[in-house]
């Protein structure tokens, strides 16, 4: 298995950002400019009712929320992978274990908080959207900086959906999970965002921001792994 710690932060990282996708009846098509470290490069998000794929020209992860699995596709080695919440759940059972019987691993992590929202004042246009500004903390472990849009409605009932995936995370779930509960009251969907997570014993930031929002029909073969790639092991094996 790989390093948990850096795994679970990557996951975590990773179905935050998924978790402003909207449930909705309409299909979507967000284009962002993303930068994570010394990578800065396009991510293409295909939103469908239950499914979404995110593309950033590298790699690519599908998500099927109504059955709970993910799929994760690496361009370069022509490979994919499979893993499911219970997979994860497993994985993450593990982890907390660990922590339970390791102090300094556990202050590594930090403890669950509450999450404070500002609201700053500022808007801005993103992709043809009016936007605001918001700034959430959670201690010195976790800020994200947000802007969102409220002609974009995310039905209330996808935030409940998410804690399906969210359940299976372990101690860093609970620390997303009520950031995702804060941008529910919030309401509408983020179109920019940077995460900035210090936990572990290292920090990480990673900026998305949308440059094109199209509403309709996705390509057929949106969530389709492309053909004559191989299958590998699970990172949660």
């Amino acid at each position: 298995m790989k390093n948990p710690l850096r795994l679970t932060l990557s996951v975590a990282l990773l179905a935050f950002f998924l978790g402003f996708a909207p449930a909705r009846s309409a299909d979507l098509t967000i284009v962002s400019t993303v930068t994570a470290g010394k990578y800065t490069g396009t991510s293409t998000q295909y939103i469908g009712d239950h499914k979404v794929r995110v593309s950033n020209g590298r790699t690519e992860t599908i998500v099927d929320y109504e059955n709970g699995k993910v799929v994760y596709i690496d361009h370069k080695k022509k490979r994919y992978s499979e893993t499911s919440t219970e997979e994860m759940r497993r994985h993450f059972v593990e982890l907390e274990k660990m922590l339970d019987e390791n102090p300094i691993l556990s202050k590594m992590v930090g403890k669950v908080s509450e999450v404070t929202v500002e609201r700053t004042g500022e808007t801005r246009t993103i992709a043809g959207y009016p936007c605001e500004h918001y700034v959430l903390t959670m201690g010195k472990a976790l800020t994200f900086d947000v802007w969102a849009t409220r002609k974009l409605e995310i039905p209330v009932s996808y935030y409940d959906g998410r804690k399906m995936l969210y359940a299976s995370m372990g101690p860093m779930a609970a620390r997303f999970e009520k950031m995702l509960e804060a941008m529910k009251d919030i309401g509408g969907m983020a179109l920019a965002m940077t995460v900035s997570t210090k936990a572990m014993g290292f920090d990480a930031e990673s900026t998305s921001e949308a440059t094109e929002v199209r509403i309709g029909p996705l390509p057929a073969d949106a969530f389709a792994i492309p053909a004559g790639y191989k299958k590998g092991k699970s990172a949660f094996e």
